[in-house]
């Protein structure tokens, strides 16, 4: 994705999400002297994430400036053959017209997103991914008092198999061991063969054999 941030509209709060950059995209930075300066952590997620990764300073102020520079630049590399979608980091509406020209006039329609982070721009692009199925699983709604009721029962469960298991050999693998009794397959006989096919037959087996009896779990 190419990514062409409008830095002196949005500042920090724009940069959000910068850590699911990667490198196949392509990141610019538009900015002035009006606001010249970022977080650090915003400058070494983009580094480090691989990505193209440029910055274009505004040369002399005006009104509109550097969405000018934006939408050239855009114009620019769509020119040169780029024809992924691109996002225009701004809370500026005005973009929404260089949107309309590449969706609806362009000969050769381009697909452009405009969005208030980086974060957003992912989400809205719609990639079949990893990063944007990550993004929306994290982004998901959830009820309070429901997620907070599977923090306690998760919680409750280890430390039954913290008394269950304490002193044995068994005790470095207590996170493996609650992840086979909270599976989907929570069936007797499916606890057992995933036992033994997680830990082997003779460890399965003395594992399944504990929970078994433990009339907590």
């Amino acid at each position: 994705m190419l990514f062409l941030v409008d830095y002196e509209n949005v500042g920090c709060s724009g940069m959000r999400g910068s850590e699911y950059l990667d490198e196949n995209d392509h990141m610019i930075l538009f900015y002035s002297d009006a606001k010249k300066n970022i977080e650090r952590r915003y400058l070494e997620a983009i580094t480090g994430s691989g990505c193209t990764f440029e910055i274009c300073k505004l040369c002399k102020t005006g009104k509109n400036a550097l969405d000018f520079y934006i939408a050239s630049r855009l114009g620019e590399l769509i020119g040169e053959g780029y024809d992924g979608i691109a996002v225009i980091i701004s809370n500026d509406n005005g973009f929404k017209a260089v949107r309309d020209y590449w969706e609806k006039c362009a000969t050769r329609k381009r697909r452009v997103i405009s969005a208030s982070n980086i974060e957003n721009g992912i989400v809205s692009g719609g990639e079949q991914n990893e990063r944007t199925r990550e993004l929306r699983k994290r982004r998901e709604s959830l009820s309070i008092g429901g997620y907070y009721e599977t923090y306690r029962e998760k919680k409750r469960i280890r430390e039954v198999l913290e008394e269950l298991f304490a002193g044995t050999e068994y005790e470095p693998m207590l996170q493996e061991i609650q992840n086979l009794i909270e599976g989907k397959e929570k069936a007797a006989r499916m606890i057992y063969l995933n036992s033994l096919h997680l830990f082997g037959r003779k460890n399965g087996l003395a594992i399944y054999q504990k929970l078994k009896t433990c009339g907590e779990l």
